[in-house]
């Protein structure tokens, strides 16, 4: 029996949740799994594996400005990123060691591991995109970052071959890397009937997850439309009752995909792991880029410019407007998710 532990970065909660199917399949193997990460994303998965064994590893601790400094205070944290990722290095070389681990599978953090184990590295960004006026900034953040990529044996990408979701951020002759399809913990509830006008999913690093909610608390109360949101806090235990919008902290999987197959129309960021969720449900879906985010900024327009999913800005976000222009978009149910491409890798990987 295989052990394999398996390391998500805490950078919101959307590497968590789609690290949720690749634990899946590994069980389906009969691997002995341990899980790793910290703060929120650690909450989650505990709540989804409460039997399996869980490692605190060092917080990356993004800190987002409100402002247009944005980038620059990113770039300014780097060497506290790069300090975690060396403790989280040194911190799983001990744990492969001690409990004798086979596999190491680590999204998007860059320093698990190890020399005594097979290591994979997953993400749908070998290559960051910079905002415009920081190219000069791409040559050193995406040298050290590939630097620390190219330490992992494979590289798994989850998007299907071929397709045009990913491309800008995949150089084509990065070694070793794998296309193991879109990874989603929803997909197998079947048809539901709709409770709710508007699901709302706030995520996120802070202050804009804040900002977000309260955005969308004040617009969502005021409406007179049935509405949930999930406040993206799996940490806390909350639950409000505001008038015709219900709030709750966080919902476990199977009554979040119920919720959202429930739902006439979501109210999301664009993640990429959020994007994963809503193909392999099909739904219908307005797209709010995280502020100066290039990555989200870049999917939403993609899925607004294809009239799939309508974007809008956080600034200037009027409820009103976005839920008449939805109107237009076919939704999500144009990609046709499947699972071949992650059961193959993974069955590749433990023969």
């Amino acid at each position: 029996m295989k052990k394999v532990l398996v390391c998500a970065l805490d950078w919101g909660l959307g590497h968590a949740t789609r690290c949720i199917p690749v634990i899946r399949e590994f069980q389906r193997l009969g691997c002995e799994i341990w899980l790793a990460s910290s703060g929120g994303a650690l909450q989650l998965l505990r709540l989804e594996f409460p039997a399996l064994a869980f490692i605190d590893l060092p917080p990356y601790r993004p800190e987002y400005s409100t402002k247009n400094a944005m980038v620059l205070k990113l770039l300014a944290q780097f060497p506290k990123f790069v300090r975690a990722i060396h403790a989280e290095h040194k911190l799983i070389e001990k744990i492969v060691l001690k409990h004798s681990i086979d596999i190491v599978v680590s999204d998007n953090r860059y320093g698990c591991f190890s020399h005594a184990a097979k290591c994979i590295f997953i993400t749908h960004q070998v290559r960051l995109l910079m905002p415009s006026g920081f190219a000069w900034a791409s040559t050193f953040v995406n040298s050290l970052l590939q630097g620390y990529i190219k330490k992992y044996e494979e590289v798994w990408v989850p998007d299907t071959p071929g397709s045009a979701l990913t491309q800008p951020f995949i150089p084509e002759d990065f070694p070793n890397l794998k296309f193991i399809g879109w990874l989603s913990r929803f997909g197998n509830m079947g048809v539901v009937e709709q409770k709710y006008e508007i699901l709302a999913l706030v995520s996120g690093p802070e202050p804009q997850r804040t900002i977000f909610e309260n955005l969308l608390t004040v617009q969502l109360s005021a409406s007179g439309r049935k509405s949930l949101l999930v406040a993206g806090e799996p940490g806390k235990a909350f639950h409000r009752q505001m008038g015709c919008l219900e709030v709750v902290n966080h919902l476990p999987a199977k009554e979040l995909e119920e919720a959202i197959l429930s739902s006439g129309l979501v109210i999301c960021r664009s993640g990429y792991s959020t994007i994963m969720d809503l193909i392999a449900l099909g739904k219908r879906a307005v797209l709010v880029p995280t502020p100066r985010q290039p990555e989200q900024i870049f999917f939403a327009d993609y899925f607004n410019a294809n009239k799939v999913a309508l974007c809008a800005n956080q600034q200037g976000f009027s409820l009103n407007t976005v839920l008449e222009k939805s109107e237009q978009f076919t939704g999500l149910s144009y990609y046709k998710p499947g699972t071949k491409y992650l059961q193959e890798a993974v069955e590749a990987v433990i023969a």
